[in-house]
């Protein structure tokens, strides 16, 4: 190959890659795409659930936020936008379309693996296709790196300590919304030293049934936080009215109140881990008081 025609194709790839013009509509795909430098060629985001991290903020606040749920399909077609990023629910017919119809309008779909895996590789897979995708590939790299040696580190200092039961508590009344075993937050409890008592569903979350919490009688009680009600509305319930009040874990306290986006992929894994694990190894040491 002739070395004229080698740069014009590599420069044609680098045009690709500049000319992206991404709307992310997840926080923990925002979050990845600010931490890998993909900034410059994100035109809108939404549904932010917590405080966007606190090193990325000033990148963030460069770039329209066109919703703290789901943005409507004019604001999103203002953008002329030519990607699209996030939960699955949004590329759905009653969003902005389905997959088929917004490819249709020249926008092409990426809907993370991780949002129906477990395993942290298929983060790692997310974050290297974003990587490509917005020509940042080196940074994208280096992220890889850095989380697999720090969620090592964990899985190292607990691999030998007792698992506790974990109930994941997402909300609701009525009937528990559970951490389930389909997607990175049971992952994360298993790494942090706790067995999920809904590990074996197939949803991320889900509803569950407070027969069954009784019935496992979790040692652990991780509530999710983040603006659907307060983690001190959730505690409030599970120890005044709701049908688990009488379990030793909610009389004695053994809560663990970690964000939303601690415990969902993304750029704060590790630190969700270092949570939970920390919250644990302080029960394992209270029971055996």
């Amino acid at each position: 190959m002739k070395i004229s025609m080698l740069v014009t194709i590599l420069l044609g790839l680098n045009i690709y890659a500049s000319d992206v013009r991404g709307v992310s509509t997840a926080q923990f795909t925002t979050e990845i795409l600010l931490t890998i430098g993909a900034e410059k060629q994100l035109v809108g985001t939404a549904n932010l659930w917590n405080e966007i991290a606190p090193e990325l903020k000033e990148q963030f606040e460069k770039i329209p936020e066109l919703s703290k749920r789901s943005p409507t399909k004019e604001q999103f077609y203002e953008l002329n936008p030519n990607f699209l990023t996030g939960w699955k629910s949004i590329s759905t017919k009653k969003n902005l379309g389905d997959v088929e119809e917004l490819e249709k309008n020249g926008v092409e779909v990426y809907i993370p693996k991780t949002l129906e895996s477990n395993s942290l590789e298929s983060l790692y897979e997310d974050i290297l296709f974003f990587g490509k995708k917005f020509n940042v590939e080196t940074n994208a790299r280096a992220l890889i790196e850095k989380l697999k040696k720090q969620v090592e580190l964990i899985k190292n200092k607990n691999i030998y300590k007792k698992k506790l039961k974990v109930f994941g508590y997402d909300g609701k009344e009525d009937f528990p919304y559970v951490v389930g075993g389909g997607a990175i937050g049971n992952t994360l409890i298993e790494i942090a030293g706790g067995e999920n008592i809904y590990k074996e569903t197939s949803f991320g979350f889900g509803s569950g049934q407070w027969e069954k919490i009784i019935d496992s009688n979790p040692e652990v009680i991780v509530i999710i936080d983040y603006d659907n009600a307060s983690s001190e509305e959730k505690i409030e319930f599970l120890k005044n009215r709701s049908p688990i009040k009488m379990l030793e874990a909610v009389k004695n306290n053994n809560f663990i109140v970690i964000p939303l986006n601690y415990i969902s992929s993304g750029i704060h894994v590790v630190k969700g881990i270092e949570i939970l694990s920390d919250g644990i190894d302080k029960i394992r040491n209270k029971n055996r008081e």
